[in-house]
């Protein structure tokens, strides 16, 4: 992954908190004890979540320390499998806060004005219209068609 610039702990804080990620609780596991007045912590890494509107939740962990991730391909596996973003979107959210673009969810739901398969079926099968003809129809049309066909065996 030549080209990949370090990642930076302030530069992936400040991704998620643009974007609207959730802050998670501390990590589970031993506490450790904190540098300042023997406060405990846990973890090292800050936890934030995500959830697209597919329903998809998002995970990332980013470092307490002011450093950078250095490693391309692990930078690259971050961007990829966490974050879901090209650098260049990460780069636009970081700079301007331009947040980056997230597909709808796929609906399972055929739209409310969709034809039914049968009644396309119907129509080209039956009553002898071409594929272009019927495309071409709305949901009102396509079924007042079929019913004068059934009427009255009128096209």
């Amino acid at each position: 992954m030549p080209g990949l610039r370090p990642l930076t702990h302030v530069d992936h804080k400040r991704f998620v908190e643009v974007e609207g990620w959730e802050k998670k609780g501390p990590a589970k596991g031993k506490a450790k004890k904190g540098p300042a007045k023997g406060k405990a912590k846990k973890g090292d890494h800050f936890r934030y979540s995500l959830r697209l509107s597919s329903g998809e939740i998002l995970h990332t962990r980013v470092s307490h320390g002011s450093g950078a991730t250095n490693d391309p391909s692990l930078v690259a596996a971050i961007f990829r499998e966490q974050l879901q973003v090209t650098e260049g979107d990460f780069s636009l959210c970081v700079e301007k806060g331009i947040l980056p673009p997230r597909p709808d969810p796929e609906s399972p739901l055929p739209p409310q004005d969709a034809l039914d398969g049968n009644l396309v079926r119907n129509l080209i099968r039956k009553v002898g219209w071409g594929q272009a003809q019927v495309a071409v129809l709305s949901k009102y049309e396509a079924v007042a068609a079929w019913q004068g066909y059934r009427a009255n065996g009128v096209q």
